[in-house]
């Protein structure tokens, strides 16, 4: 048998290398396939930046947003929660776990076939591995935040109504979030306001521009009309 004539052609360590890449390339290839077939689409993953959205939300919804204590920390919070899910990565999710030992094994095994020292060839192994991983999660990361954001594009939302849901602090120094219908669905947005004053939760404004991070520019509906 090829694979048996195969396996016995290989030095102990490329062994080791093959019992960690095999597995995990079974496992990868039929995660592939149930992706393609819309059944790998909500795992592990997703259920944690869901559980992570909804959390956020329930947190934003029991503010109380009368208070200029509760404005900050809400500032604060929209400004951390933006940069987490800008510059933030979920490294150790399932998918790149697997992705590091699939790649990791494979090139380790290659790696012996060139002849190098086993030091060199784990090292560089580990390398290729934790690269695998790092594209994984991009990956994850760009590929929930088109389901998060549901394919709505911001720019749409120009010349429309919304109400003020978490108060917009005064000349754009600090994000707020309106609620809108906007392609035929109610969404909940982020915004900045270039107005003097601070736009209260309720207030009705109109969107009259969108930032390069798809937040909305809006201004109170009376400033638009005048």
């Amino acid at each position: 048998m090829w694979f048996t004539n195969w396996w016995e052609g290989l030095t102990l360590l490329q062994q080791c290398f093959a019992v960690v890449a095999i597995p995990a390339t079974v496992i990868l290839l039929l995660q592939t396939v149930l992706l393609l077939f819309g059944l790998g689409g909500h795992d592990a993953d997703h259920g944690e930046v869901d559980t992570d959205h909804d959390f956020d939300h329930d947190m934003d919804h029991d503010l109380d947003h009368d208070t200029y204590h509760d404005l900050d920390h809400d500032a604060d919070h929209d400004a951390h929660d933006g940069a987490h899910h800008a510059a933030g990565i979920r490294l150790f999710t399932l998918r790149g776990i697997v992705a590091l030992f699939a790649v990791g094994g494979w090139l380790g095994v290659a790696m012996c076939d060139l002849g190098l020292s086993p030091a060199l060839a784990g090292l560089i192994a580990a390398a290729g591995g934790f690269a695998a991983l790092v594209i994984a999660a991009l990956v994850i990361k760009y590929a929930l935040r088109l389901q998060d954001n549901g394919n709505i594009a911001a720019k749409n939302a120009v010349a429309h109504t919304a109400t003020v849901y978490i108060p917009i602090p005064a000349a754009r120094s600090g994000c707020g979030k309106v609620t809108m219908n906007l392609q035929e669905r109610f969404v909940e947005m982020e915004a900045l306001t270039d107005c003097d004053r601070t736009l209260k939760t309720g207030e009705t404004v109109q969107v009259v521009g969108v930032t390069d991070e798809d937040k909305l520019v809006v201004r109170p509906l009376s400033a638009v009309k005048n």
